[in-house]
């Protein structure tokens, strides 16, 4: 849309398409670059509506305008959307059976954690099974790891990396800890 607008104090006159009017702002903003130069960038006035004194439309909008700058809005592809959902919501399952209810959430840290590190883990009550041949009982360290006779190795391995997760554990809770305790007025400034 073409408009001219004269402005008050200090007396001017804009002529260019409407880029916008803005309510909120209470701003009205106009493209003034000539209407041949589409190439370049547009030189845009912002005039407050307490401002304007008068104001003109030149021209309407071309009812075709909007309508060709919009794209075509293509077929929905329904089977892929549903496979999507569906490979959602097994995530959401599988991702559901490493959370256990009935530990406490140091428990669900550590088998998290192990989970991270790529320890083969699951629950069996509130056992963490890892290797399928360790089983880590509460409250999860490193003296409540058993495994069968032959598996020492497994056993000795799973130890080791549960120590080092308990231990970032401990280092996490306790940077935390030091973080939301305040320690007081700084001297100095």
């Amino acid at each position: 849309t073409r408009v001219r607008i004269t402005t008050t104090a200090p007396t001017a006159q804009y002529e260019g398409t409407l880029f916008t009017a803005d309510p909120t702002l209470s701003l009205v903003v106009i493209n003034t670059r000539a209407q041949q130069q589409t190439t370049q960038t547009g030189d845009y006035t912002v005039i407050p509506f307490g401002r304007i004194d008068k104001f003109a439309v030149l021209s309407a909008p071309l009812e075709a305008g909007l309508a060709s700058a919009l794209l075509p809005i293509g077929p929905v592809d329904h089977k892929f959307l549903e496979q999507r959902e569906r490979k959602r919501i097994e995530e959401l399952k599988a991702e559901k059976l490493h959370k256990n209810q009935h530990v406490s959430a140091e428990g669900q840290a550590i088998y998290d954690a192990l989970r991270r590190v790529n320890v083969p883990v699951r629950w069996h009550n509130t056992q963490i099974i890892a290797h399928e041949a360790v089983i880590i009982k509460e409250p999860y360290d490193v003296a409540d790891c058993t495994a069968a006779a032959g598996k020492q190795d497994v056993l000795n391995r799973t130890k080791k990396v549960l120590e080092g997760e308990k231990r970032k554990l401990r280092e996490r809770q306790d940077s935390q800890r030091k973080t939301a305790t305040p320690t007081g007025p700084r001297k100095g400034g």
